[in-house]
């Protein structure tokens, strides 16, 4: 065995190492501001009504919908298009990996499974790429629904956002974007673009984000029905807490599906408007919700796959051979 063999077996260990202690530092994290409010989430959670949850879980469907619809339009701005049930399958199946270690496994899953649909392995981690930095572009823009609330939390933080989000659009726009990726396949040493991302498709794409952010938002909204009723502007902060929530979410990595990450933003976010232990409790129940929608989903979506019930549901013209051009 080579010294640079143990080398890079020490500092596998050490990584895994790393993230099982982040892993355990936000579940003990969490687990103990339950505990300490432990009257008022047991509360929210327990009063919470049958047609609150139907209807918030109903948000989170039509959401994770727009997701897909986004996932598709980014495969389709690198010229190759693929129907919305093969779309579905790739996306929904793939998000069940989020829940290991490491939020980037779900975009690994979704890149493997992307090949059956007749898309190369290059193009379906670049849509990976192109996904990921627009969801965050969005995240960003309907995020600043949220500003008046994180300007009383913290002037630094919103100044942040605020300065990130005209840099995020810039990124997102197709020429700069084209370059960017370019940039980091290098990096990664996989080949470059042949052709510019399209116009029509990355703007439809951004917009499929920004509407799965809004019904998220949504379903956070009508959760917190219970406590402080249905006002207009309790949904505006909602939209924008749950987006910003999430997006923070994927940025730290390390931790499965973003536990704990996503629930300090939103009840940061609720705290100035309801008790804080409201607030973490319909965090958790939203978190809750989440899980057994991306579960259902996704299993739904691996047992649709059988070439019978396909063809049933597919449109029975054959589908145009993709004309991508990446390798």
């Amino acid at each position: 065995m080579t010294e640079s063999t143990t080398t890079g077996g020490a500092r596998a260990h050490l990584a895994t190492a790393v993230r099982a202690l982040v892993v355990a530092a936000i579940v003990v994290t969490v687990a103990l501001a339950v505990r300490s409010q432990w009257a008022d989430v047991r509360d929210t959670i327990t009063t919470l009504g049958i047609w609150s949850l139907i209807g918030a879980t109903f948000f989170v469907f039509l959401g994770m919908g727009a997701a897909v619809r986004a996932w598709q339009h980014a495969l389709g701005s690198l010229h190759f298009p693929i129907p919305a049930f093969d779309a579905a399958r790739c996306y929904l199946v793939g998000q069940l990996a989020k829940y290991l270690p490491g939020s980037v496994w779900a975009f690994v899953l979704q890149a493997e499974l992307v090949r059956r649909a007749g898309v190369t392995r290059a193009a379906g981690f670049t849509a990976v790429l192109v996904t990921v930095g627009l969801s965050t572009t969005s995240a960003l823009v309907v995020g600043l629904l949220a500003l008046p609330a994180l300007f009383h939390l913290s002037s630094v933080a919103a100044i942040g956002v605020l300065c990130l989000v005209p840099i995020s659009l810039i990124c997102a726009y197709p020429a700069v974007l084209t370059r960017l990726v370019n940039v980091l396949l290098r990096l990664l040493r996989r080949p470059p673009l042949t052709e510019p991302l399209t116009r029509r498709k990355i703007a439809l794409a951004l917009g499929w984000c920004a509407t799965s952010w809004v019904f998220y938002g949504i379903h956070l909204w009508i959760l917190t029905s219970n406590s402080v009723g249905l006002h207009p502007a309790g949904l505006v902060q909602c939209i924008g807490a749950l987006a910003l929530g999430m997006c923070a979410g994927v940025l730290v990595f390390v931790a499965p599906s973003g536990i704990g990450v996503r629930e300090a933003v939103v009840v940061a976010a609720l705290s100035p408007f309801m008790p804080s232990g409201v607030a973490l409790g319909l965090a958790l129940a939203s978190r809750l919700i989440f899980t057994l929608c991306e579960v259902v989903a996704g299993a739904a979506a691996a047992a649709l796959t059988s070439a019978s019930l396909r063809n049933r549901l597919v449109h029975s013209r054959s589908r145009t051979k993709p004309t991508g051009t990446l390798g």
